[in-house]
């Protein structure tokens, strides 16, 4: 399953329940973010590092935005992957698959 990437407007991006996997526990602490890149795995300009905050009370919940700015640079219909990135108490990685579109546009 692809991940839909709003063209031209703003985009939430999460990271949800990251666990510590050496004790089941929630990660609150981590120094998260990611970076956009196109089908050929060359990173999307200003979408390089992104932060994302642990939204407070959750039980291990990051997020950041994609910005309108780059958004708006994206190509209706392709293919991108989101790299998202974890570091401090527990080192973790992710690749999510995503494509980009008009809102309401398949």
């Amino acid at each position: 399953m692809l991940v839909q990437l709003g063209i031209n407007e703003n985009n939430l991006i999460e990271w949800d329940e990251m666990i510590n996997p050496a004790d089941d526990t929630y990660v609150n602490d981590a120094t998260v973010t990611f970076t956009l890149v196109d089908s050929s795995d060359v990173d999307v300009p200003s979408a390089i590092g992104l932060s994302m905050s642990y939204v407070a009370a959750s039980d291990g919940k990051y997020q950041g935005t994609l910005p309108k700015a780059v958004a708006a640079t994206l190509t209706q219909g392709a293919q991108y992957s989101l790299e998202v990135t974890a570091t401090g108490t527990v080192e973790g990685f992710r690749k999510i698959a995503c494509k980009a579109s008009y809102h309401g546009a398949e």
